[in-house]
């Protein structure tokens, strides 16, 4: 059995506006991603400290 994959390369043409938009929201993500994985870091660190009564 043969299987064959495709790739289609797109390229938008974006005016001077668009783009400046385009790089804003991807700016916005990444903060967004980085935000995130910092909290998750954090959360996988932390232990329960032994209570001891």
């Amino acid at each position: 059995m043969i299987s064959v994959i495709y790739a289609i390369k797109l390229e938008l043409k974006l005016n001077n506006k668009e783009r400046s938009l385009m790089a804003r929201h991807s700016g916005y993500a990444r903060f967004g991603y980085n935000y995130a994985l910092a909290l998750y870091q954090r959360v996988k660190d932390w232990t329960v400290p032994d209570c001891q009564v």
